[in-house]
């Protein structure tokens, strides 16, 4: 038992990537696929082909280029920090199940290039061929360098003529206080001031759905005191390893974020929450079929966010698509 090297999903995963990424022509008659006429959505003063989001996980350019050719109506980079980051130790990514429910449990402490790599890299992408919105969500390990981090992006963007918003995302970094901005929603209303005096363009504020339902409210009525902002409702759902049948031998950290179909009800329950503000929103969490589409619209939804669903069966865009 000494000698068990621990098993990590996260190579597989990079290596399904590279596959994904390496069909070259062959990727007209495998990742084509339409968006049918007649599903736009605007929000502000952007337009999005379809509802269905890639959610912040990733920022591959060659997996959010496929995924846009699956038929997304637009994506959002992985969360960005200041400084470039390796993230938290490995193993640190799993497959987890719970409830009969498949989806993964990662802990990968928002590994990523810095802002000022970031930058370089997103302002000469071939994304925007696409003229769909893409999001480039910030965090922050204080409000300043939330600010200064945003500051840095549209210095740049604003520019470009671009279809672009911002995601704020306060549910993973730590404060100076110990908590996160969402669990603060007197510094949320702090940071939003902030940003609001140089960014015109629509910010999303990304939501934990492990604060309480009174801290959900808190956060609506800040936000419905500001123009052109949505909610994003919300993320991934904190559970230890034995929680979601995953061997302590195979993660690093105590717990981890938990994606996938079952954290769905509670995504639900969050855009129920939200829509009594009259702000526009974006459900993100569990969603992988029509069902879930179908349920989060008639609760108040607008976009629908997808990303583990993309990891592990990307055709559900087109599924979706031919009954939405």
């Amino acid at each position: 038992m000494l000698f068990l090297k621990p098993k990590d999903l996260e190579p597989a995963v990079k290596l399904g990537d590279t596959v994904l990424s390496s069909f070259g022509i062959l990727g007209k008659l495998i990742y084509d696929f339409p968006i049918p006429d007649g599903k736009d959505i605007e929000i502000y003063e952007l337009t999005f082909p379809s509802p269905l989001i890639g959610a912040s996980f990733k920022s591959e350019s060659d997996i959010l280029d496929i995924w846009l050719r699956m038929g997304l109506g637009g994506v959002i980079f992985k969360t960005v920090m200041k400084e470039k980051r390796i993230g938290n130790a490995r193993p640190r990514l799993q497959d987890a199940r719970i409830h009969g429910e498949k989806g993964l449990l990662n802990s990968l402490g928002l590994p990523g290039p810095g802002i000022a790599n970031f930058i370089n890299d997103i302002v000469h992408s071939a994304l925007w061929e696409y003229s769909r919105p893409l999001g480039i969500s910030i965090g922050g390990d204080t409000v300043n360098e939330y600010v200064e981090n945003i500051d840095q992006v549209q210095t740049v963007l604003q520019h470009h003529t671009l279809p672009y918003f911002y995601e704020v995302n306060i549910s993973c970094p730590n404060t100076e206080n110990g908590q996160t901005i969402c669990e603060d929603p007197a510094t949320l209303n702090s940071l939003l001031c902030a940003v609001k005096k140089t960014v015109s363009n629509p910010i999303s504020i990304k939501v934990s759905p492990d604060v309480s339902n009174e801290t959900l409210s808190a956060i609506g009525e800040i936000c419905a005191t500001y123009d052109t902002i949505l909610i994003n409702a919300g993320n991934t759902q904190y559970k230890t390893p034995d929680e979601v049948g995953v061997k302590q031998i195979n993660f690093a950290m105590n717990g981890g974020g938990l994606s996938g179909p079952a954290i769905f009800q509670r995504t639900l329950e969050m855009v129920s929450l939200f829509a009594q503000f009259n702000i526009p929103i974006m459900a993100t969490g569990g969603i992988s079929t029509i069902h879930h589409v179908q349920a989060l619209k008639e609760a108040g939804a607008s976009l629908f966010g997808m990303a583990t669903a993309l990891v592990l069966d990307p055709y559900c865009i087109p599924r979706i698509h031919s009954r939405l």
